[in-house]
Parts: C-alpha cells; sequence; structure tokens
C-alpha cells in the first residue's frame, strides 16, 4: 500500500471520525425558511404569523397574465429584503391579495385560526404586583445625646 493511499484513507477516517462528534441536533438546526441562497436565521414567531397570513391570503389568479402564488419560502424571503408592508404592496400589485391592508390581512388569518392568535405577541409575564409596604412603621425613639 503505498503512503498517498494510507494518508488518504487516514483522512477520510478523520473527517468521518470529525462528522460523527457533531451532536445529531445540530444537524437538524434548520428553519426551513431560508430560500434563494439566503443564509439568514428563523424570523420571529410574530413575523413567521404574518407571513403564513399572506401565505394562505394568496387568491389563485385568473386570466392569461395571472401571477403564480408565492411559496411561503418566496415570502420569507421578501421580507428580508423589505417590510411587511412593501411585500404586502408587491403581493398586491401582482394581484395575489384581495383584502385593503396587510392588518386586514392578519385578522382574517387569526379570525381563521383563533389558535394561533396569540403566536407573535409579545412573551412578556404578566404585570407582576409589587409587595405591598407596610402602613407606616414607628421611627425608634432617638437616644439622647450625652450631656444634655
Amino acid at each position: 500500500m503505498s503512503v498517498q493511499t494510507r494518508i488518504l484513507k487516514a483522512m477520510l477516517f478523520g473527517a468521518v471520525l470529525a462528522l460523527a462528534a457533531i451532536p445529531i441536533g445540530a444537524w437538524a438546526q434548520t428553519t426551513g425558511t431560508a430560500t434563494y441562497g439566503q443564509p439568514s436565521g428563523p424570523l420571529a414567531p410574530r413575523d413567521q404569523k404574518i407571513a403564513q397570513a399572506l401565505f394562505e391570503a394568496q387568491t389563485p389568479g385568473t386570466g392569461a397574465n395571472a401571477s403564480k402564488p408565492l411559496t411561503l419560502g418566496q415570502i420569507t424571503w421578501m421580507k428580508r429584503h423589505e417590510g411587511w408592508g412593501e411585500v404586502f404592496k408587491d403581493m398586491k400589485a401582482k394581484g395575489l391579495l384581495t383584502q385593503k391592508n396587510l392588518g386586514q390581512v392578519v385578522k382574517d388569518f387569526e379570525h381563521h385560526h383563533p389558535e394561533l392568535a396569540r403566536a407573535g405577541q409579545s412573551d412578556k409575564p404578566d404585570k407582576v404586583d409589587k409587595p405591598t409596604k407596610p402602613d407606616h412603621m414607628d421611627k425608634p425613639d432617638r437616644p439622647e445625646k450625652p450631656g444634655r
């Protein structure tokens, strides 16, 4: 066996060992939202809800020049490059949406999916009441100064 073959086998074995050492959970940490070569992280829950609302609100166009409905990945990609208002305007201009504004799209989505209505809202805990203070604490009497 030549030296080159042994080196190649050793490198291959090392690569397999390195891949095996990576936790399996790390392999599964994909968002499914990055498309068109966009390696960004996942969208916030609120943004995920808006993207899903826009996706579901699309109406299939009729006619020869009708636009094909966008995929959820395409909508997400558009969001990464512009705000939701612009995404809505672009989709409306293509004839994919019939709603008056983005708020109506989200409202309709929440009406159809009440279980998801709170998704994306602030996850802050409810306001915690401050502990009550005693009404009045009696101050201890001042000690008398010597010589008075």
